[in-house]
């Protein structure tokens, strides 16, 4: 009788994945029979109450006290790290500080003593501090009232770089002045990451920038403030309102009101860097080279008589005085200045071996025994968190390096354009077009703020398939200059790309 070692393998490994994924369920799994289990026991223990099983009750009774102490051991403080989660989430309108936990704790203090002595002076004490309550909540809400925000952002923002924003908070109210107004920027969170069907349900996610604080703003004037905000990150921002808060008068409540706004889309470009090593070897004179031919440069080639259809600004007086006839300049012809930076977007994984590794363990554990495998599922289980946890930090450290090879090529771009050379961006098979100027520069930092990298075709498309659709894009004609930056690793690149362009692994 015959046997397939792989059938065992792949059993065990099925085995071993199912395994796994109830390990992740257990918690769950658990408080919910043991929440079923003391619910259960509870209504033995009152239909045996009911019909004078008094021994049923009794047992039905320690039981339930059992499940209930599991529950209260192993449910709720997960519970509890839920809910307060949860809270963290919930914006509410006002917010109490250190020193207002104090002062509630003093008011019910103050509230349960004046209750059980019926001292007056206690009732006077506890009438002040509710007093002193209202105060705190009127006084901060006609603070916050009938104000008007507004902040200008400048046309181009580059992560890391403080940006100068101009904050103008007006008071409209006829009569009160407003005191101690903290003004943040609300934006929305967008989960990159997130199953599409899971974003579109989720609850959306913002997040808050301090913008300014104002210790005072008198009535019917308005305060402009100008501070720098620095944003850690390329990328897009949508600013969807703004948010007032104040903790005037006492600082025990922290009161905020929302403002809608008008929605600001600010585009963060990545921070050129100033040259270094990557730019020694690249072709940093293009266009300076003098050729031997004639053309529209700036060096002088030859002197000539004048014909009908030269310009007249190319006429050398002082020739043409000597020579008492119209004598003409001419100039050398010099080489196209163009630069083509082509950034490959796909993150080049490097295969590690590990479904190897498992299927040879698996086939010596069916070697041993069925005993034996089961015990590796705990092992299995572990070494599966461990692998998870090194392909979380391979994936960010191969993030790192696009980012990375995002803020070369926006130096190479800032470089090449400075050098009033022609310059092109290529990202993935995304063609952009030739161009000089800050306005072309400005226009390619906007393409690298927004570029993601592309994780799908790094999983679907086979590296040879991924080279020649980006071969079409690494060729020039002409004695173009071409500058590729991949994450692939130093000799994983086709030769017919490597040789027609200058390769800078990030």
């Amino acid at each position: 009788m015959f046997s397939v070692p792989g059938g065992h393998v792949r059993v065990h490994l099925n085995f071993m994945r199912w395994w796994s994924y109830l390990n992740q369920w257990r918690g769950p799994i658990l408080g919910t029979l043991t929440v079923f289990g003391g619910i259960g026991a509870a209504i033995v223990t009152v239909a045996a109450r009911r019909g004078g099983e008094w021994e049923l009750a009794r047992l039905g009774a320690i039981t339930a006290l059992v499940f209930a102490a599991l529950m209260i051991l192993f449910v709720v403080p997960p519970l509890t790290r839920s809910a307060r989660l949860e809270a963290m989430r919930i914006d509410l309108p006002v917010q109490i500080t250190g020193g207002g936990w104090i002062f509630i704790g003093v008011f019910l203090v103050v509230a349960f003593a004046a209750l059980n002595t019926g001292n007056n002076l206690l009732f006077l004490i506890f009438s002040l501090l509710c007093s002193t309550l209202f105060v705190a909540w009127a006084a901060a809400r006609s603070s916050l009232r009938d104000l008007v925000v507004s902040a200008r952002f400048p046309d181009h923002i580059f992560a890391g770089e403080a940006a100068p924003v101009i904050v103008t908070l007006s008071n409209t109210k006829r009569v009160l002045p407003s005191f101690s107004i903290l003004i943040e920027a609300r934006h929305r969170i967008e989960d990159a990451g997130t199953n599409p069907w899971a974003r579109r349900w989720a609850r959306p996610r913002y997040a808050k920038r301090v913008l300014a604080y104002l210790m005072y703003v008198p009535r019917r004037a308005g305060v402009e403030q100008r501070v720098e905000q620095i944003f850690p990150q390329r990328g897009h921002v949508l600013i969807t309102g703004f948010e007032l808060s104040t903790r005037f008068p006492f600082g025990f409540f922290r009161l905020r009101r929302r403002l809608s706004a008008r929605q600001v889309d600010l585009i963060i470009y990545p921070k050129p860097e100033p040259a270094g090593d990557e730019l020694h070897l690249l072709p940093m004179n293009a266009g300076r080279i003098t050729s031997a031919r004639r053309g529209t440069g700036h060096d002088l080639y030859s002197l000539r008589d004048y014909q009908a259809q030269d310009d007249m600004r190319h006429i050398d007086w002082k020739a043409t005085a000597r020579t008492r006839r119209l004598i003409v300049r001419e100039f050398a012809a010099e080489d196209e200045r163009r630069v083509h930076i082509v950034l490959d977007t796909r993150l080049h994984e490097e295969a590690d071996g590990h479904g190897d590794r498992s299927m040879n363990e698996s086939d010596r554990e069916v070697k041993r025994g069925p005993d034996v495998g089961r015990d590796r599922a705990v092992q299995y289980n572990k070494e599966h968190s461990e692998e998870r946890g090194k392909e979380v930090k391979a994936r960010e450290t191969l993030a790192a390096r696009f980012e990375r090879g995002v803020t070369v090529a926006a130096s190479l771009a800032a470089h090449f354009i400075d050098e009033r050379a022609e310059v092109r961006l290529t990202l993935g098979t995304e063609a952009g077009h030739y161009g000089v100027g800050r306005e072309h520069l400005y226009a390619l930092l906007r393409r690298l703020a927004l570029v993601a990298p592309d994780s799908s075709s790094a999983n679907d498309e086979p590296p040879a398939a991924h080279w020649q659709r980006l071969a079409p894009q690494s060729r020039e004609a002409g004695g173009n200059h071409v500058i590729l930056l991949t994450t692939a690793a130093p000799g994983s690149i086709p030769s017919n790309i490597w040789r027609t362009s200058h390769v800078i692994y990030v």
